[in-house]
């Protein structure tokens, strides 16, 4: 294909093969591990690019955190999924931690890894895209003051009321319905390509 293999488009490989297996209820370790690595690749590149990543955001909203702290709090699954020892080389006890480790978690990390991306130049899968929407209209408590949530409610109506597979169905409804939007798919800040792909 003949795709030049540089940090943003390692970010778009993990962030998309993350989205695909979370849209398809596949393995929540996996797509953990996969947005993680992306989204921390992202997160640099926005910096770089002179964008604000997530976390200027998140340390304007909250005096009380720094870098440090929203670091361990990101990581805190990711490293509990990826290393066997510490530091010092000794066994993690990662027991309890691994107990509070669910497949939601995922909301979060991937709509962070993605925000980022696009900051850093990166264009959005149209399954992306939907996936914001549908984050907001999951999370409306997580929009900034004066965003109207019925931006997002009105694409997904109902959604905090049905159970975590049809949220999903939903989603996967509203991406289907887009692709077949020449507008959108031709858009200039839209990544027509499939989430999961080949060879470089």
């Amino acid at each position: 294909m003949n795709t030049e293999l540089t940090k943003l488009e390692v970010a778009r490989r993990q962030l998309g093969t993350a989205l695909a297996l979370f849209l398809e209820d596949k393995d929540p370790v996996a797509v953990h591990v996969l947005t993680c690595g992306g989204g921390e690749i992202a997160d640099r590149l926005a910096e770089v690019a002179g964008a604000e990543p997530f976390e200027t955001h998140v340390l304007a909203t909250f005096p009380e955190m720094n870098k440090g702290k929203l670091a361990v709090l990101r990581k805190k699954h990711w490293n509990a999924l990826k290393h066997a020892t510490t530091h010092n080389g000794k066994d993690r006890n990662d027991a309890e931690l691994l107990g509070t480790f669910s497949d939601e978690t995922n909301d979060h990390h991937l709509f962070i890894g993605w925000y980022d991306f696009a900051n850093a130049g990166g264009r959005l899968p149209i399954e992306a895209q939907a996936f914001q929407a549908w984050y907001f209209a999951k999370h409306p408590d997580k929009l900034s003051d004066g965003f109207d949530p019925a931006n997002f409610t009105s694409l997904f109506p109902g959604l905090t009321q049905v159970d975590r597979s049809q949220q999903k169905a939903r989603l996967r409804r509203v991406i289907q319905r887009y692709r077949r939007h020449r507008d959108i798919m031709a858009d200039s800040k839209t990544d027509p390509r499939p989430l999961i792909l080949g060879p470089f």
